[in-house]
């Protein structure tokens, strides 16, 4: 069935913006789903990943890979993936490697962007999707 919606030519613009703002809220939601749930995913495959040292800190590091949910300038959700402290200075070393106290050299390991390179082609698509679908 369709609807047979008549609207004068005077209130079209109004029409139309509210059909625009039942759109953007529509999308907003589903890509801050599509968000959520790609850092929760990061998260979990960095902690499954991220290489440990059992005998100076065992899984300490890991323990401390965690995302957090800001709220942005425009009103839209930010999820940001993080290390809490004490370990946050860790990262950078564990990824591009560092002189080791013995005169060896940790050539690093690229956990966080092989983490990354499977999330992200995922999340694009459900956006694209989110964008496509509208309501």
């Amino acid at each position: 069935m369709s609807n047979n919606l008549v609207i004068r030519p005077e209130a079209l613009g109004d029409a139309i913006s509210e059909q625009l703002e039942l759109y953007q809220k529509s999308v907003e939601t589903k890509i801050d789903k599509c968000a959520a749930k790609a850092t929760n995913e990061l998260v979990r495959i960095t902690k499954d990943t991220a290489p440990f040292n059992a005998k100076h800190h065992g899984r300490h590091f890991v323990n401390c890979i965690a995302s957090k949910k800001e709220k942005g300038r425009i009103g839209v959700a930010t999820y940001t993936w993080h290390v809490k402290a004490p370990c946050h200075r860790l990262t950078h070393l564990l990824v591009n490697g560092h002189p080791m106290p013995n005169g060896e050299h940790y050539d690093g390991d690229p956990f966080l962007k092989n983490a990354c390179d499977k999330v992200l082609p995922e999340f694009e698509e459900n956006v694209k999707k989110a964008v496509k679908d509208g309501n």
